[in-house]
């Protein structure tokens, strides 16, 4: 059985390899991975959550207990890994917060999505992208807003939060959300050719982002010192999902066909905006860039283990 579910999740990773040692044999240069991130990043991503979310059917497909317990996952995540880094591994607060966001910011879109697609079918999917329309949203508030905290003598609270809003706002896959979100509320529909069309357009950015993934991966900076990123990597494959499921199970009758999918979500390893985010600020890029490496690898083995317990 166990063998039969990393058979299904196997592509996402040979996808990522593809990526990985095209890198490696110099068949992509660092610059044509730049340019294919900045493309999927800023276009292909965000097009691919604007037409899903526009063709949902948010009022039927909206389950606030699910949302609620992901998310409180994701804040768990946050709070273990920021007080763990600042009072045992002694990093500095910001540095501790940018490690916190790393932990909680599971990929969802480029991991969870294929692997719930294959391990539980297209109709399922609709859980993952109700829960995408918060995640990187949320994850930057926070992110954001506790890094601005520490400049409160210099700014005001306020200015922190609007400055973090400004960030979210004006990010790519928030704008897509956005549109999608609205796009879906206004009732509007796609023709059967248009919407045929953009189905067709969209087949290829997960599998083209996966690859570029890859890419980017041989080219981090990884870490020489293992224990802070095994503790996040531990913390985002085991006990982010845990919560999820905890939660799902015990304090509420949700049914398993959707509780699984947002399990998944929150077992992916941690997306590249975390990495972004730990440029944005110049900070623990090494350390972030380790987790991802490593737990991207992991999750081959880590999301099979969560797929055969949750069937």
């Amino acid at each position: 059985m166990l063998f039969k579910i990393t058979i299904v999740v196997l592509p996402v990773f040979v996808l990522i390899a593809l990526g990985f040692f095209s890198s490696y044999l110099h068949l992509l240069n660092r610059q044509l991975v730049d340019g294919l991130t900045k493309f999927c990043q800023d276009f292909g991503i965000p097009f691919l959550l604007f037409f899903n979310l526009a063709i949902l059917d948010l009022t039927s497909a909206f389950n606030i207990e699910l949302l609620f317990f992901f998310y409180i996952s994701m804040i768990v995540s946050f709070i273990i890994i920021s007080c763990v880094s600042f009072l045992i591994f002694n990093q500095p607060y910001k540095n501790s917060i940018i490690l916190g966001f790393c932990a909680m910011f599971s990929n969802g879109v480029l991991l969870g999505l294929p692997i719930s697609e294959l391990a539980f079918g297209t109709n399922s999917l609709f859980v993952n992208y109700t829960i995408i329309i918060g995640h990187a949203p949320l994850c930057y508030l926070v992110g954001i807003t506790f890094i601005e905290l520490a400049k409160i003598e210099n700014n005001s609270f306020l200015m922190g939060v609007k400055r973090s809003l400004k960030a979210i706002l004006s990010n790519n896959l928030t704008i897509g959300i956005i549109l999608g979100i609205g796009f879906s509320l206004l009732k509007f529909e796609f023709s059967k050719t248009t919407e045929e069309l953009l189905e067709l357009g969209t087949s290829w950015i997960i599998p083209i982002s996966l690859f570029t993934m890859g890419g980017v991966l041989y080219h981090y900076r990884v870490s020489k010192d293992y224990k802070i990123p095994a503790t996040i990597i531990s913390t985002s494959l085991l006990i982010q999902p845990a919560v999820v499921y905890l939660l799902g199970s015990q304090f509420s009758n949700i049914e398993i066909d959707y509780l699984r999918n947002a399990v998944i979500m929150a077992a992916m390893a941690p997306g590249l905006n975390a990495y972004f985010f730990a440029n944005m600020y110049g900070e623990c890029k090494d350390i972030v860039a380790t987790t991802i490496l490593t737990s991207t690898v992991l999750t081959v083995f880590s999301s099979t283990l969560w797929i055969y317990f949750l069937n």
